[in-house]
């Protein structure tokens, strides 16, 4: 759901939530944030047109509204603000108090809990750019990011392990984002965590989602994962984040024959994954690696790969962050390029960017 205003109605619209947020002031008066996001940039890659010149662009910017509503349920806005267009990116209710001991529930539109990385806004990344597997396996545009509800429950498990399990149905629409009919989607996950020690510990997850992605055809796309994440603490300042993700798609095509107008289908498999390492020290500076390899969703399923390099400074405290980016690509069979990034964020209010 998006809105496009001009510039002097996209003001007045935010005016006016400052305006009503004051005057609502009580249990229920949400916390407001806004986060922006700053790039210079520059790439080498021959098929953009400006080439080997620097480039400057500012982000989207979020407005964050989130408070308890009482003491059972919790509720959260993210409206994201890009080039005079407002959109809702996120509107959700939570409920995981008052309900039997274990169950947690959601409804609303939000980011889909496939694997650890969608679920995260872009200005939460160490690093400023999406991994290109996620972008070329999963529904959506930006992000898989649907209208549904969830039903999550914490195993009682006798033991350190914290298992759950979720159930999500969801609209489905990012499956078919050309078609106007809907069709139901699910999305299923297991998460377990577990400590290594008073502070160190990792998270292991199984995720698995399946929507029709052509209405009239009846073909469907299915996604599964695994991730890994390990957060290592050498002491209250320095910590090690080391984070992958294997997924892979099976997704369904209807072919049309122009001579006997039959329909047929056949079924494209690529697979492909992530790693990335964060290092952080002393709370204010971090530097890593990345690396991505996957096969493009497509009949010869070529593969494509990319390595990068990443550092930051908080400024102080996270609500100003400098980031520098270094990406090389490597497609199959294309010419390999570089992307240079300088990325600057800055947030006020209660919401912090949670760089590290």
């Amino acid at each position: 759901m998006s809105f496009r205003f001009s510039h002097p109605y996209m003001w007045l619209v935010l005016s006016c939530l400052a305006v009503w947020s004051a005057a609502q002031a009580g249990v229920t008066n949400p916390d407001i944030s806004v986060v922006g996001q700053m790039r210079a940039f520059m790439t080498d890659d021959a098929a953009d047109i400006n080439r080997d010149r620097a480039q400057l662009s500012f982000d989207e910017s979020e407005l964050i509204l989130d408070a308890a509503l009482n003491p059972f349920a919790r509720g959260t806005f993210v409206i994201a603000i890009a080039d005079e267009e407002v959109e809702i990116e996120e509107g959700f209710l939570t409920m995981s108090k008052g309900l039997p001991d274990g169950l947690g529930l959601k409804f609303g539109k939000y980011r889909a809990g496939f694997g650890k990385l969608n679920q995260v806004h872009p200005h939460a990344y160490p690093f400023t750019e999406r991994f290109n597997v996620l972008a070329a396996f999963l529904p959506g545009e930006e992000s898989f990011n649907e209208i549904g509800g969830q039903v999550s429950y914490r195993l009682p498990l006798k033991s350190d392990l914290s298992s759950t399990v979720s159930l999500d149905v969801l609209q489905g629409n990012s499956f078919h984002p050309d078609e106007e009919d809907s069709r139901l989607a699910v999305l299923g996950r297991w998460a377990n965590f577990f400590m290594f020690n008073d502070e160190s510990s990792m998270e292991l997850g199984v995720s698995a989602t399946h929507g029709v992605n052509n209405v009239a055809a009846k073909t469907t796309t299915s996604v599964f994962g695994f991730d890994a994440k390990a957060k290592l603490w050498f002491n209250a300042q320095d910590v090690l984040v080391l984070q992958g993700e294997f997924l892979a798609l099976d997704r369904e095509d209807a072919d049309v024959d122009e001579d006997s107008g039959e329909m047929s289908t056949s079924h494209v498999r690529p697979v492909g994954g992530y790693l990335f390492g964060d290092m952080t020290m002393k709370k204010r500076y971090n530097f890593g690696a990345r690396y991505e390899r996957y096969q493009r969703p497509e009949p010869e399923k070529p593969w494509d790969q990319a390595v990068g390099a990443f550092a930051g400074l908080a400024l102080m405290e996270e609500t100003t962050l400098f980031r520098l980016n270094f990406d090389h690509v490597m497609p199959d069979a294309e010419d390999a390029f570089n992307t240079y990034t300088f990325q600057v964020i800055f947030s006020m209010g209660p919401h912090r960017p949670h760089q590290f």
